[in-house]
């Protein structure tokens, strides 16, 4: 299997980071509007792709990806409260 890269070649920024691209957001987005199911739908997608990589990994992977999770999800609210500061 080919690796998905992570990081985009010419400029080095992250590459995974462009929801747009994403078939889950594509298919959510398509009426223009987010649903509860929909977010329901994601957060199982999410949590079963987890349980994968948890039974697969050892425990110095798990915790290298627990901190890479975390460190994202401070990146993406750091994203939308910049966001929201630019349009106050």
């Amino acid at each position: 299997m080919t690796r998905t890269p992570w990081f985009d070649e010419q400029s080095g920024e992250l590459e995974f980071g462009v929801v747009s691209r994403m078939a889950s957001w594509q298919a959510a987005l398509a009426d223009g509007v987010v649903t509860v199911e929909e977010l329901q739908t994601q957060k199982e997608t999410v949590a079963q792709l987890l349980r994968v990589i948890d039974a697969r990994v050892d425990d110095d992977t798990h915790q290298l990806i627990t901190d890479m999770l975390n460190e994202v999800s401070v990146l993406y609210a750091m994203e939308v409260f910049y966001a929201s500061e630019l349009s106050s």
